[in-house]
């Protein structure tokens, strides 16, 4: 296994969700606090990601991944001096594997 299948079958998961969004131009989409933990991966372009309670966003580019385990609300964005455009007016509220543009 890779070192990243590794640390992940250690959690032990019982179930999982998938999906995505496709964005372009000057964005900011806030998500709100989650359970458990949140995998993300940037196919293409970048982004910025910054977490309540981080003092920096850190920027994530395409082949990049990072996970959020902490349960804290947190945005993405293109453009972290926008206002943000809260994730459920934009996202299913039952996420079933779709991409969302």
């Amino acid at each position: 296994m890779d070192p990243l299948s590794d640390v992940l079958s250690l959690l032990k998961l019982r179930g999982y969700v998938s999906g995505g969004f496709d964005a372009g131009g000057q964005w900011v989409v806030q998500f709100g606090p989650h359970d458990g933990i949140k995998f993300h991966a940037v196919v293409l372009g970048e982004c910025w990601v910054s977490v309540e309670g981080v003092p920096e966003p850190v920027k994530v580019r395409a082949g990049e991944c990072f996970l959020l385990a902490s349960g804290k609300p947190f945005r993405l964005a293109s453009d972290m001096a926008m206002e943000p455009v809260d994730a459920r007016t934009l996202l299913p509220p039952a996420n079933d594997g779709r991409i969302v543009t």
